[in-house]
């Protein structure tokens, strides 16, 4: 291979690494996005269960999972 030839599979790989990782930032940027939609629902069902303990099993877990939830989304 000659010089030009590695010179532009270089510029090519250069290429394509700077659009995936431009994808990964906009997927990444788009999943929070999406998780902050759901803070309003999230954080009510969450301070309803907090100042209302349920006594079944099933609804403690529901609310275990709506506190990390919660906390997993970045909820206030």
């Amino acid at each position: 291979m000659t010089f030009r030839a590695w010179q532009t599979l270089v510029v090519a790989l250069v290429f394509a690494s700077l659009i995936g990782a431009a994808s990964i930032l906009y997927t990444n940027r788009s999943a929070r996005e999406s998780e902050q939609k759901w803070c309003g629902i999230v954080s009510t069902l969450d301070d309803v269960y907090s100042n209302s303990p349920p006594q079944t099993p099933v609804g403690q877990d529901m609310a275990e999972q709506l506190r990390q939830l919660r906390t997993d989304f970045g909820c206030d």
